[in-house]
């Protein structure tokens, strides 16, 4: 025991990164590059760029090996005459040198005063220029340990802080004319990771510059940094960094060699519905000329209030107002809100009506109302004109799987039992605010997703849950944005990524790769792997993770093919290919969508297969039968209670039947006892009628009269009457 204890330290230890040696500042708490080399001169490998900021310092990067450059791909050309070869014909493997530009800043360290505020315009370059921009900047503050992986035991590689607002540049030509034709487009790139999650250092975007574009990764606030709210002005931060991004490439990547008239935004699952956000957005709408959405579209805005006044309770801010809650909040750690916010603290903060605790939110000022509404109202006076391409990978929802560390750590990811997927649906109803007939969603969607073969089996059960979330998170949301897009305006072009880097290994008899296990298929970061260029990527510049796969040659086709079309979608707003024209926009009433599933020997002259209603009757399931089931007002049971059904269907019509006779006999006997009365009461009025006509003529009659003037004459006599008037006599 006590040799595994040290055992285990000694491991820790040595992982454990060494501090910097030179002084930490705000501006370089991880030993970025911020310090001015006194009595050093520029290597060769260095590039410097002179903005209105400041001055950077960059290097060079030789990327070998490669198909193409920065201005001519073989595949791309048009020959003058079909019949003569080309005359510059490019040799088999070329050398493309990149200039990168890592860690650069791009708005004022949200801390201190600025914590949980708008980002502020960085005015000059932090540092004594020029400021070096080598390292990988910290990522944003965030629980690494959820982010999904197959390696859940691998290390993140990278540091956290809220001083996180960085940017990383490629770009293939630094000398460029101050007219628009010899600038270069320019892709603003934001990752994935549910907001919650990720990094722009996980994106090396070498290889994608050297295809004549300019890339720039973008770091931005996520989870209660990026998007805590309480309903007011404040909040959605995570957007106004992405803006801020935006506004800094506009005003400085001439610098670069880019067009700031000519920037496409491109997002990946949470980085997709932000370019969403942007492209409905008044204030981002006109900061770029085309949008790429990867896996996800505009979403569900966050119950924010709510999710706060959790969190603070969770970090003991408890009070009765809620901007106390808020003031409170902000006294707290780093590492005291991540933790908060993990799903795997014990207790954790319980999640409702949603997915995440923390999104974007409706302010009314990043986003005037909700995405859907917005797209659903366009004027037809004023359409949308910004070009849309949109996609998802086949296995989109194995990254649902991959967030339970859980299942990683017990099974491989490998047992997804029948009761697993039930309790999954079940929280699923729960997280969207199913409650209207809660129990006949989740048979629905129970009986939709089973494999009814054989509901036992493992494989096939997984499978199938792959496709559950595969169609909720992805498959319906993006078809429904296609659709919405394209019946607003805008051009729309879709594609199903089906390219599987195991199936090609299993096909070629090469032993399959860790990081891609045959299960996974087109995995949910597939079509990134292959749109920057990772095949062709040497070692040392990939992500640590992606270090030890091995590459094959149909892989780096695919990866040419594949960034080819987004090059030309970039360049020409239209992502066919020179000598292919078959890739055929999405209509309002023709759904086309490109199938990319490139094999060896296929021409890469031709990026897919034209097909039409991808997962129709998916995407109607959700779109269509969900919403009805939800508004059809009745008591529903699971089927294992028919008998309980049955006797209530029976004591219903008991029930029924006693009430209406009854009503009918309270009827009865109220109009029997109106008669009654109404009888009496009458007999009562005929009987006071009959004795009052009696006494008056007894009254009336001459014996009565004489008998009364005898005895008034006798009473007179004897003086008992005095003065009384005499009744005359008739």
């Amino acid at each position: 025991m006590i040799f595994i204890f040290i055992l285990f330290i000694s491991l820790v230890n040595s992982q454990i990164i060494e501090p910097p040696t030179r002084n930490v500042d705000l501006w370089d708490l991880f030993g970025t590059s911020t310090t001015k080399r006194d009595g050093l001169k520029h290597t060769r490998e260095e590039v410097i760029v002179r903005l209105s900021i400041g001055e950077l310092v960059g290097q060079k990067v030789i990327i070998p090996n490669l198909p193409w450059t920065a201005t001519q791909d073989p595949n791309e050309q048009i020959p003058p005459d079909r019949n003569i070869p080309e005359p510059n014909p490019l040799p088999p493997n070329n050398n493309v040198t990149i200039f990168t530009f890592l860690g650069v800043p791009y708005a004022e360290p949200p801390l201190g005063e600025r914590r949980f505020k708008a980002p502020q315009q960085l005015i000059h370059l932090p540092g004594d220029s020029p400021f070096v921009a080598f390292t990988l900047p910290p990522v944003c503050a965030q629980d690494v340990e959820t982010r999904p992986t197959l390696f859940i035991n691998s290390p993140y590689p990278y540091q956290s802080s809220e001083d996180c607002l960085y940017l990383n540049i490629y770009t293939p030509a630094l000398k460029f004319s101050s007219t628009a034709e010899n600038a270069l487009p320019t892709i603003v790139f934001f990752h994935g990771g549910n907001f919650q999650t990720g990094s722009a250092n996980d994106w090396p975007g070498h290889v994608l510059a050297s295809r004549g574009i300019v890339v720039v990764n973008v770091n931005y606030r996520l989870g209660p940094f990026g998007f805590m709210s309480l309903g007011d002005e404040r909040g959605n931060y995570g957007l106004q960094d992405q803006r801020a991004a935006l506004n800094w490439v506009r005003q400085h990547i001439y610098g670069f060699g880019g067009d700031p008239n000519a920037v496409t935004i491109v997002g990946h699952d949470s980085g997709a519905v932000s370019a969403g956000i942007h492209m409905l957005s008044p204030l981002s709408r006109t900061m770029s000329g085309a949008e790429v959405s990867y896996h996800s579209t505009i979403g569900k805005p966050a119950l924010a209030f709510n999710n706060t006044i959790k969190l603070g309770r969770y970090l003991g801010c408890v009070h009765p107002v809620a901007s106390e809650v808020w003031s409170c909040i902000l006294t707290r750690s780093t590492d005291d809100i991540v933790q908060a916010v993990s799903p795997t603290s014990v207790p954790s903060i319980p999640i409702e009506f949603n997915r995440y605790l923390f999104l974007p939110t409706v302010d009314g000022k990043e986003l005037t109302a909700h995405p859907l509404w917005l797209l659903n109202n366009v004027k037809i006076s004023n359409p949308f004109t910004v070009p849309y391409l949109t996609g998802l990978n086949k296995e989109d929802g194995i990254e649902a799987i991959l967030e339970d560390r859980t299942l990683g750590e017990f099974t491989d990811f490998l047992q997804i039992t029948h009761l697993y997927m039930k309790s999954w649906i079940t929280e699923y109803a729960f997280r969207h605010n199913y409650t209207m007939n809660r129990e006949a969603i989740i048979e629905a969607i129970e009986s939709f997703y089973t494999y009814w073969p054989d509901p036992s089996d493992v494989w096939n059960i997984r499978q199938r849950f792959i496709e559950l979330i595969t169609d909720t998170f992805y498959v319906q949301p993006i078809s429904q944005s296609a659709h919405l897009h394209s019946e607003s305006g805008s051009r729309t072009w879709m594609y199903v990524n089906s390219y599987n880097f195991s199936a090609q290994r299993e096909a070629l008899g090469v032993l399959p790769s860790p990081l891609f296990p045959s299960w996974t298929g087109s995995c949910h970061e597939c079509d990134l792997y292959l749109l920057f260029g990772f095949p062709f990527m040497p070692q040392h510049l990939l992500p640590p993770q992606l270090a030890s796969v091995e590459w094959l040659q149909v892989d780096r086709n695919a990866s040419q093919l594949f960034s080819s079309f987004i090059r030309q979608f970039v360049k020409y707003s239209d992502p066919n290919l020179p000598l292919d024209g078959s890739w055929s926009a999405h209509q309002p009433r023709a759904h086309w969508f490109l199938q990319f599933n490139y094999s060896s020997g296929q021409s890469l002259q031709s990026p897919g297969i034209l097909k039409k209603d991808y997962r129709f009757e998916e995407v109607a399931f959700w779109n269509n039968y969900l919403p009805a089931l939800v508004n059809y007002m009745t008591t529903t049971f699971p089927p294992e209670e028919g008998s309980v059904r049955n006797e209530l269907t029976l004591f219903k019509g008991l029930f029924a039947f006693c009430l209406i006779f009854g009503i009918i006999l309270i009827v009865i006997t109220l109009s029997l006892g109106y008669n009654v009365c109404t009888r009496d009461l009458q007999i009562i009025e005929e009987n006071r009628t009959r004795e009052n006509w009696k006494n008056t003529r007894r009254l009336t009659s001459p014996p009565f009269i004489e008998r009364r003037e005898e005895f008034e004459r006798v009473q007179k006599n004897r003086g008992w009457i005095r003065n009384r008037p005499v009744i005359p006599s008739p």
